[in-house]
């Protein structure tokens, strides 16, 4: 069986899957919130979503687009050893999509300027994680049921393009297992150039259009103009990491104290927790700087941050191209009122927080002996 035939069952049996958890998440959030079933459809909380909007507007049309978006990235990147599903990937699967969908429900309490349900999650490190550390399958399975689990445990209802974005975060840095050797350093370069021309255009995007016009009220607001300088500092820190990364270290510790204040400033416990929890495993791993050496290469920390970047770029710029049509939105609308709240931050997150996770898990593989 040839890689062109060979993930067609498997993305069916996928779609199936994924339409079931879909309405389990539906039947969570009309429990959570005690709407009627016959309101939710099926488990899908909103009209755009039930196809109401018309052809491309139904939540299934781009499930299937989902599909094959991950069957041209299998096509692409076929290597079978890293989508292989076995008793360990289950496992891990099935733990990551918990922590990320429990993580989620408890960092949804802290919005993010946006049009529609963004919140500031620093957790989006763990899918992408999983995906590096266990596979591209784990990495989705883990991004797409967590973000499902913990929308319907907040109550925003099923958004199956949002649940395929955070899948997409979670599989496409699950590739860059394949490019962690010295042969293919020159594509991760080219990707990282590719990146920042995208982190370029979101800095200048909401300099050229400062007003966006708010979907739901139809009044025009600038109240995203402030996220040029936001991008910017992005691009920065990203290029930084991806071009030095032995400054690491100081970067995560710089982000922890930051994510501190905010905590504070906000009067937010669960930003004051996570960034002292955070601040002991960065103090931990910075006092082992040779244990960092051996668990966390310079390459790998570039790769990781990469990757990263490009997975979070593709998802949600997915989910916003999806809801200029599911939702109606302009290119405006979905681009600068939502692509960039939500792939901005997750970006920092992403190349600070992946990079910790990974050093912690390879420095406790190697006590194990594995």
């Amino acid at each position: 069986m040839n890689r062109y035939v060979k993930p067609i069952l498997p993305l069916i049996i996928g779609i199936v899957i994924v339409a079931i958890l879909f309405y389990l998440g539906g039947v969570v959030n009309a429990l959570k919130t005690g709407t009627a079933m016959g309101e939710q459809l099926a488990g899908v909380s909103n009209s755009a979503l039930r196809g109401e909007t018309g052809f491309f507007g139904g939540w299934l049309v781009w499930t299937i687009i989902g599909a094959i978006v991950v069957y041209i990235i299998y096509v692409l990147f076929s290597d079978p050893e890293y989508w292989k599903i076995g008793t360990r990937e289950v496992v891990m699967m099935a733990l990551g999509a918990a922590l990320y969908g429990l993580l989620s429900w408890a960092f949804n309490a802290i919005p993010v300027p946006s049009v529609s349900l963004v919140a500031l999650r620093p957790v989006v490190a763990i899918p992408i994680f999983f995906g590096v550390a266990f596979g591209p399958a784990v990495g989705f399975f883990a991004g797409a049921v967590g973000n499902i689990l913990g929308d319907a445990l907040t109550g925003w209802g099923v958004y199956p393009v949002w649940d395929l974005a955070n899948g997409l975060m979670g599989l496409i840095p699950g590739l860059a297992a394949m490019y962690f050797t010295r042969e293919r350093r020159a594509n991760v370069r080219l990707i990282f150039l590719v990146c920042a021309v995208v982190l370029a255009i979101a800095v200048l995007l909401p300099i050229v259009f400062p007003n966006v016009v708010h979907p739901w009220t139809g009044e025009a607001t600038t109240e995203f103009r402030s996220w040029w300088w936001i991008m910017l500092v992005i691009l920065i820190i990203t290029a930084v990491l991806a071009l030095v990364p032995q400054y690491w270290s100081i970067v995560a510790a710089l982000l922890t104290l930051l994510m501190l204040i905010l905590g504070i400033v906000r009067g937010s416990w669960l930003l004051i927790v996570w960034s002292l929890l955070q601040a002991v495993l960065v103090a931990f791993l910075y006092t082992r700087r040779r244990a960092i050496t051996a668990w966390l290469a310079d390459e790998d920390t570039r790769r990781i941050v990469v990757w990263g970047t490009l997975g979070i770029i593709i998802a949600f710029a997915f989910a916003a191209f999806a809801d200029i049509f599911v939702n109606g939105y302009s290119f405006v609308t979905a681009f600068v009122g939502e692509f960039i709240p939500a792939a901005g931050p997750n970006t920092l997150f992403s190349a600070i927080l992946t990079p910790l996770l990974y050093a912690a898990w390879q420095q406790a593989r190697g006590r194990a002996g594995r």
